[in-house]
């Protein structure tokens, strides 16, 4: 005897047997016995969640001369003939291959004539939005108000091509993906039955890789089981399906986090080397980035193998989850381009490298990623203390790698921010004035600036010296990047709000650079900032 498929040899024969869509089969099974069934059924989701068996089995259950409890018992004469494929009155029909009006004028032909061996005529329509438009046309009044005898069992992948008509005059059904466990469970039982020995991390994988489809999995359990022979390892289901094993994958991802390039890249290569897949390894590691961000969110409800949790565990804190969602953008750029670019390894090597390496990344995400980063890395910093102040001369480096400066040491000589020619025209500092308790509590304000959220405006003023003159705050600031940001009226406003919570009263604030000589402020008077720059107006010169 031919050998036959596994999805095949132990697809379910009754209602009971259909994994994971209790919520259809029991309603089902409570309208044939209570003699309420409809005239059309529609069942739809995605492939090999067990649709054609669900209606296979309606076919026989309606039709069954001793149903038990809504079941056919599939040992009458119509039992086995509908199961043998030689009843008349139980037609199944691939839409996809009889697509025309002339195919459903065929199937009105017949409804008018009653069941031959049964009490009803069941007519299938296999993947029915493969239907022309003519075909739905000719369909609808026979579907509205067929013979009492005929029942129509429509099934799809792709409800949304159905015509609101046809969705209107049928009883539908949604059917679910089937979860890892169910399949993991129905999978151990037929091996079991199949006398095979299987690890539960192989099953979790070969489930994994089914998608939700049983019918999947068990089309990659067949080609698995050719391989491995009476036992089935995870290693062999890699192998046989060109995966990435997930110890694999989660090194990646410490590698990513670690921002070690060159591992990454030898980590690559080995797998290339061994025949695993560009997409495999792609799609592996797109996977565990989003399974990283689901168990942050919710690691005391998130559903995993033991071995994947511990592995969770393992890196979950080395990410945040803008840096997560960054990555996985990276990854579907790469994945998207293998359609258009012959060469897949480069791709593949090109996102190792940018993952390992945010800098180089200009995007939004990737700028909210190390924004975020710096921030969490700053609050620790605020928690903790201040880490020991860098040597003058260190070398310069990626902005991830360089620790964050020590607040600048208390000082009252003025003389360290303006040029020696100039010392002698700085006005005298005006001794307990606000802006000069400002100046020795500049650490204070920059922390009340952190404790109040404004880490990244405080990220701006670390490192960055406040001096009081003439009761006037100059906050003295090199970068003229950074002057112009804290230059706006938000952060200004913010600064002053910080000063006056720790100094107990308002400071005049001046963003000025180095020498103190150049300063930009929202109090200053419009016509003295524009006679500065030599302008001159009219005296009836009007602003409104």
């Amino acid at each position: 005897m031919a050998y036959q498929a596994l999805y095949r040899k132990w697809r379910p024969m009754k209602f009971d047997d259909v994994i994971g869509q209790q919520h259809i089969t029991e309603t089902i099974r409570n309208e044939i016995n209570c003699g309420t069934l409809a005239h059309a059924y529609l069942f739809t989701g995605t492939r090999g969640t067990g649709k054609t068996t669900t209606a296979k089995i309606l076919s026989r259950a309606v039709n069954c001369v001793s149903p038990i409890d809504g079941n056919p018992c599939n040992e009458c004469e119509v039992c086995k003939s509908i199961l043998g494929e030689v009843c008349l009155d139980v037609q199944e029909i691939d839409a996809a291959s009889n697509t025309g009006v002339d195919n459903i004028r065929d199937i009105i032909s017949q409804v008018n004539y009653v069941a031959t061996t049964g009490k009803y005529k069941v007519f299938i329509i296999d993947e029915v939005h493969m239907l022309s438009k003519g075909a739905f046309n000719a369909l609808l009044k026979t579907l509205e108000e067929p013979p009492a005898h005929v029942i129509f069992i429509l099934a799809t992948t792709e409800i949304q091509q159905i015509p609101a008509t046809i969705l209107s005059r049928c009883q539908r059904f949604d059917f679910k993906t089937i979860s890892i466990e169910d399949i993991v469970s129905n999978i151990k039982t037929i091996l079991s039955s199949e006398g095979i020995s299987a690890t539960d991390d192989a099953l979790e994988y070969v489930a994994y890789l089914g998608d939700g489809s049983m019918r999947d999995s068990l089309s990659i359990l067949d080609q698995c089981l050719a391989f491995s022979g009476d036992e089935l390892t995870l290693a062999k289901v890699t192998d046989v399906v060109g995966a990435v094993d997930d110890k694999t994958l989660y090194d990646f991802a410490g590698d990513v986090a670690s921002g070690d390039t060159v591992s990454a890249l030898r980590r690559f290569n080995d797998c290339v080397s061994s025949g695993k897949n560009f997409d495999n390894i792609a799609k592996g590691l797109l996977s565990v980035f989003r399974e990283i961000i689901m168990y942050k969110i919710n690691r005391d409800n998130f559903s995993a193998s033991k071995i994947k949790k511990q592995y969770l565990e393992s890196c979950a804190d080395k990410f945040d989850v803008p840096f997560l969602v960054n990555c996985i953008n990276v990854l579907t750029d790469c994945i998207v381009s293998f359609k258009t670019f012959s060469s897949q390894r480069v791709l593949c090597e090109c996102a190792l490298i940018r993952l390992t390496t945010p800098s180089m990344n200009d995007d939004y995400d990737a700028l909210n990623a190390r924004i975020s980063s710096l921030e969490s890395r700053l609050s620790a910093i605020l928690q903790s203390g201040f880490p020991a102040p860098a040597h003058k001369d260190a070398p310069s480096a990626d902005i991830d790698d360089i620790p964050l400066p020590e607040p600048p040491p208390q000082s009252d000589d003025v003389i360290e921010y303006a040029p020696p020619a100039q010392q002698s025209a700085l006005p005298s500092q005006q001794e307990g004035s606000a802006a000069s308790q400002a100046e020795s509590k500049w650490n204070d304000i920059t922390s009340a600036l952190a404790a109040n959220g404004k880490i990244t405006l405080c990220a701006l003023l670390f490192g960055v010296k406040a001096k009081a003159v003439d009761n006037i705050l100059y906050i003295c600031v090199s970068n003229p990047d950074n002057r112009h940001t804290l230059s706006e009226k938000t952060n200004l406003d913010a600064i002053k709000s910080a000063i006056a919570s720790v100094v107990g009263s308002d400071v005049t604030v001046r963003i000025s650079s180095d020498d103190i000589q150049t300063s930009v402020s929202g109090d200053d008077d419009l016509f003295q900032s524009l006679d500065a720059m030599g302008k001159d107006f009219p005296s009836n010169f009007n602003l409104d």
